[in-house]
């Protein structure tokens, strides 16, 4: 049985890896564009800022280990031109220019997501970059040194990392943001609000609700032109490099070609089973979109953690066994300037167009009992829907913050209500924990708001 992955990122690797723990007879190769096999893409800012020593400490194996360990045939640096689902045929394009054709009985596309590229006039110019490959990384790392200025187009999560990662290096950073506050795709207004004051005090420029309109200079970027969309004023930034990170979109360029199904969110469509419309043809990660647990709407799939588990179920099917995904949550989680910022369930605008009346129960707390030095603020932030059931919580503080939110998405996936939440049984010792942890507060608040209604 032949097995064709196209992609060697996390999705496309769990699922190549998965179908040998299904059947060890089975004949899989990994067909990648670049010339690395599956490394961390969201590792990419830390080695900018040299957190991370090197960009090769972000492949998790040699191309040796896939032949030697998981018995995969990686083809690196090919391009796959075209999918013929009627013949089971992929055309590709290798290294060097020579083409061939090869056949599979099962294929999974794992083709993951392209850089999002905003109406800008002047993109043409040197000195402009994206963040989405080692390549990209590096020649972001040689451009940003020290005493250097720079643009970053775009503040949700890769715009901020890499905005901190370039201010980690000294340089004088500005991010010019089309929407009204930053990371709105992952919190709500509050909660983006606390993360935008940090983020100016660190000493990095915010540009809100401001969109950027031309990249000025000669052969090479000298500034950009931006209008912010309040006043209409016209702003012009110098800067020595242009990093645009306004997101990403899922790469379906072969799928659509082949007739394979896009859904709502204009990703590939796929079930529980992962897979897609054409028979023997499954799709995995960032290409692909999935219902959302809590509202239903199909919304696409953005998180390494989902495309491991998509991946695994593909690679399961693909190989002839019987793997579902029942859930996605995106329960996603970032650092920045100190702080974690933390998110589970859809955000409030999501979840009010869904159709939700909301109750929230929001409170500050502490890490740590009052009279316990050490303890850092911590904001919760907590959603129920108007019969009390929780469908979405929030959390911002500078420590102690991802495993509390891993709280809340097992409480979301169990259908608990804010009164059983807030009754939950949490640890305490004055050096580790509070009495009464701050999550279960919230939800005692979301709960009183309840009763009174």
């Amino acid at each position: 049985m032949k097995i064709i992955v196209i992609g060697a990122g996390a999705a496309g690797t769990s699922a190549a890896l998965e179908t040998r723990k299904v059947n060890r007879d089975v004949d899989v190769t990994v067909i990648n564009t670049e010339g690395f096999p599956e490394y961390s893409r969201c590792g990419l800012p830390y080695a900018v800022s040299g957190h991370i020593p090197k960009f090769e400490n972000l492949v998790l194996h040699d191309e040796g280990w896939y032949d030697k360990f998981g018995k995969v045939r990686l083809m690196l640096k090919t391009e796959v031109t075209e999918i013929v689902p009627d013949n089971n045929v992929l055309k590709v394009k290798q290294e060097g220019g020579a083409t061939r054709e090869l056949q599979y009985d099962s294929l999974i596309i794992a083709t993951g997501s392209k850089p999002s590229t905003p109406p800008i006039q002047g993109l043409e110019k040197k000195g402009i970059f994206n963040l989405r490959t080692i390549g990209d990384g590096k020649n972001i790392m040689n451009a940003g040194s020290h005493g250097k200025r720079a643009v970053v187009v775009g503040a949700g999560v890769i715009g901020l990392e890499l905005a901190e990662a370039l201010h980690a290096k000294g340089a004088k950073v500005t991010v010019i943001e089309f929407l009204p506050n930053v990371l709105l795709a992952m919190v709500d207004e509050d909660i983006a609000e606390v993360v935008k004051n940090k983020i100016e005090e660190s000493g990095v420029r915010l540009l809100l609700n401001t969109k950027v309109d031309e990249a000025i200079g000669k052969e090479k970027v000298e500034g950009v032109i931006a209008t912010n969309r309040a006043t209409n004023e016209r702003i012009t930034v110098d800067t020595d490099i242009l990093v645009l990170a306004a997101g990403i979109k899922p790469d379906t360029t072969l799928a659509e070609k082949a007739g394979i199904a896009l859904g709502p969110a204009k990703a590939i469509k796929v079930d529980e089973h992962m897979r897609t419309n054409i028979e023997n043809i499954y799709a995995a990660g960032e290409c692909t979109e999935f219902p959302d647990f809590v509202t239903g709407a199909s919304v696409r799939v953005g998180l390494g953690t989902t495309a491991v588990r998509q991946g695994k179920v593909a690679g399961t099917n693909a190989a002839g066994g019987n793997a579902t995904m029942e859930h996605l949550l995106n329960t996603r989680v970032t650092k920045l300037f100190g702080l974690e910022i933390t998110g589970v369930g859809p955000c409030s605008e999501a979840a009010t167009k869904a159709g939700m009346k909301l109750i929230i129960g929001k409170v500050r707390g502490s890490t740590l009992p009052e009279y316990m030095p050490g303890g850092k603020e911590i904001i919760v932030k907590v959603l129920a829907n108007e019969e009390g059931r929780l469908v979405g919580a929030q959390i911002v503080g500078e420590e102690q913050v991802a495993q509390r939110i891993n709280v809340f998405a097992a409480a979301i996936l169990k259908g608990m209500n804010v009164g059983e939440f807030s009754m939950l049984e949490t640890c305490y010792a004055p050096p580790i924990a509070p009495t009464w942890d701050t999550i279960t507060i919230a939800a005692e608040a979301a709960m009183k708001k309840l009763r009174r209604k």
